[in-house]
């Protein structure tokens, strides 16, 4: 690896879930040196204990992890192998905490600590708090993996600390997709929903009560300003405005409203600043979303349940015709032969993998 390639591009992470994936690639003897590179990480970067990486390059890890596997809901399978106090110093302020919506409470203001791009924004209701996760800096098509990490970890995380198993009221993601829903709720214990406009999780009232059994006021007390002048360090925002945009052009993208006054207006913008902005990028707002719908088609394809006509809503177009000549530009083969390409070679992987020694 280079230095170039090591170099951290903020806003970093520690490695807590790199590392998790790194050692379930290493388990089963998969090859990670091109992986590593395609992250633009280095072996040393996982396994230095000191260091930190690029949130978006633990984000691509995931994402190109959960590909090498075939495992879509790798995020989910990454969380429940994952013991939560390698988390650090989150988990141990939150242990600390009286109940559950202090422990949130907690790891909604110290999070950034773990992940400089991961916020958490708590919103209350009459019948209880809905915790919605959000990236700043990393497009969300590189975070899905890692957004689901996030939940079921912390899910099991504040489990632990209660010292027994509760529910969410509700689970959603914004990933276009039809897993096994099966898994997820077994793990959630609640209905799950895909295809969302916010990647969230509730907790009833009395949930949010529970004790804690892990509670330590002495050792609230001991780190609360270490995670106060931590937090204050991480409180990064970098990140490309492209990264911004599509971000905003996800969530609009389905509802044909991804026209660049929106989006310029949602992130307090000027067209013209926006396109001003983006040219310092080297990029355009029309780059920006045909490199989107690009990227998202790619990851879409490869859900069978998910039909062409659905992408093609998903991805803003007007109808299939549109998105078929779109996909034709972007790859030099039609949507439908990608499909089955794609479904070819998971058949031959698992065909392979039944026949293993």
């Amino acid at each position: 690896m280079t230095g170039e390639t090591s170099r951290i591009v903020l806003p970093s992470a520690t490695r807590f879930a790199a590392r998790q994936a790194i050692a379930i690639l290493r388990r089963r003897d998969v090859p990670i040196a091109s992986l590593l590179s395609r992250a633009g990480v280095s072996e040393s970067d996982i396994d230095d204990p000191q260091r930190r990486i690029g949130a978006m390059a633990q984000g691509k890890l995931l994402e190109y992890a959960a590909e090498m596997l075939k495992d879509s809901e790798f995020g989910l399978h990454l969380a429940q192998k994952a013991n939560p106090r390698e988390a650090g110093l989150l988990f141990y302020v939150a242990s600390g905490a009286g109940d559950i919506g202090d422990a949130l409470a907690l790891a909604a203001r110290y999070c950034r600590i773990v992940n400089e791009a991961v916020r958490l924004k708590l919103i209350r209701s009459p019948k209880g708090m809905t915790i919605e996760v959000k990236f700043i800096g990393v497009p969300r098509h590189f975070a899905w993996q890692n957004t689901e990490f996030i939940v079921a970890a912390t899910i099991k995380g504040l489990r632990e600390m209660a010292g027994g198993d509760f529910q969410p009221t509700q689970v959603a993601f914004t990933l276009a997709r039809e897993p096994d829903p099966g898994e997820f709720e077994r793990f959630f214990g609640c209905p799950v929903q895909f295809s969302g406009s916010a990647d969230q999780f509730s907790f009833s009232n009395e949930t949010l009560a529970i004790p804690l059994v892990t509670r330590d006021q002495h050792l609230l007390e001991a780190l609360r300003p270490i995670c106060e002048e931590a937090a204050k360090e991480r409180n990064t925002a970098y990140g490309t405005l492209r990264s911004s945009v599509e971000n905003e052009l996800q969530k609009l993208l389905p509802h044909g409203k991804a026209n660049r006054q929106r989006v310029a207006k949602a992130l307090g913008l000027t067209e013209r600043t926006l396109a001003q902005k983006l040219g310092e990028e080297n990029t355009s707002y029309e780059k920006v979303v045909d490199r989107l719908r690009h990227s998202l088609a790619l990851e879409y394809i490869k859900q069978p349940s998910v039909s062409l006509a659905q992408i093609a809503w998903l991805l803003g177009y007007e109808g299939p015709t549109s998105f078929n000549h779109a996909f034709a530009r972007w790859t030099g083969r039609s949507a439908s032969e990608a499909r089955r390409d794609n479904q070819r070679s998971s058949d031959d992987k698992v065909s392979k993998l039944g026949h293993a020694p």
